[in-house]
């Protein structure tokens, strides 16, 4: 049985670390805490996907005490402001995995992926779609049906078609495909329009579609990521697609924001910003969307908010 391991035990984690293990594999996920991980140990993961619920029996090690690879296949599901410290951990372990997935929302990671190939055959990147919610710190619900979009980074082994498909067959939809800066850009505009939004609004995304100014907000803000992206009207249904899957779902910056967390919106409004600034082209929502959730992350530090 193939060893998969997840390096973090937020929401996607958690979903992810369900359905792998509902598609066979054996499966450890990395948590930041000795109380998640003695949580998971001793209670395995609840999933909660339309009206059945699901437990799962997985092993859990806190991330800090790993001293070698012992998985095959390994998921960085961690945010963008933590991974710095997660690859540097990795790269000091001993041996190799087959392949590396790197899961985060915008593109600041990018960076990142070539730190880990001498420690794996092959790095991918994957663009979660699908809407998820951690109740507790073993439970979590399959909150959208999306789809999971896996790009190839690089490649120096057989590439494992077989953990997609076997992903998609026990509910989790799992797509391959050819350019991965291709679908990284693209949910870079899905982020950089829902995120920030709900984030400044503090709704649900559904409510993007719902109320009338948000969805003329929402339309205006795509407008302008689109004067630098080429965006498409496929890319404008794309999002309105997203926002309906996951209408109960409340984005990750505005949960962070909600929970006194850094939010991810340098790496995703911070790098629609800097690739403007090197076309010489003023984004003035985009602007002010980031120094408004730049601001409120300042307030929540002084304990104002």
């Amino acid at each position: 049985m193939e060893k998969v391991g997840i390096v973090g035990g937020g929401s996607v984690g958690l979903l992810l670390a369900s359905y792998l293990s509902k598609s066979g594999f054996h499966v450890t996920i990395y948590t930041k805490t000795d109380e998640q991980a003695n949580k998971i140990n001793k209670m395995g993961i609840t999933l909660e996907s339309g009206m059945s619920l699901t437990r799962v029996r997985v092993k859990s090690v806190t991330f800090s005490k790993i001293k070698e690879f012992n998985d095959d296949i390994l998921f960085l599901a961690v945010k963008q402001y933590n991974l710095q410290e997660v690859v540097s951990t990795l790269q000091n372990l001993q041996g190799k995995v087959s392949t590396v997935v790197f899961m985060q929302n915008g593109m600041s990671h990018i960076k990142y992926l070539n730190k880990l190939i001498s420690k794996a055959d092959n790095v991918y990147v994957g663009i979660v779609e699908h809407g998820a919610l951690k109740r507790t710190p073993t439970d979590v619900k399959h909150t959208g049906i999306g789809v999971l979009k896996i790009g190839c980074y690089f490649e120096n082994g057989n590439h494992p078609i077989h953990i997609w498909k076997r992903l998609s067959e026990v509910g989790f939809l799992t797509e391959v495909h050819e350019n991965w800066m291709d679908i990284m850009e693209k949910k870079l505009v899905v982020n950089g329009v829902i995120n920030p939004l709900t984030a400044i609004y503090k709704v649900t995304n559904g409510s993007l579609l719902t109320n009338n100014y948000y969805f003329e907000a929402m339309k205006l803000l795509f407008e302008e990521i689109s004067s630098i992206y080429n965006c498409t009207e496929e890319d404008w249904q794309q999002i309105i697609q997203i926002c309906h899957k996951t209408s109960q779902n409340r984005s990750s910056m505005l949960k962070d924001l909600e929970g006194g967390r850094t939010t991810e919106i340098e790496a995703i409004t911070g790098v629609i910003l800097d690739k403007a600034n090197k076309l010489g082209v003023h984004l003035p929502y985009n602007q002010f969307l980031y120094t408004g959730i730049k601001g409120m992350e300042l307030q929540r530090e002084e304990g104002g908010l």
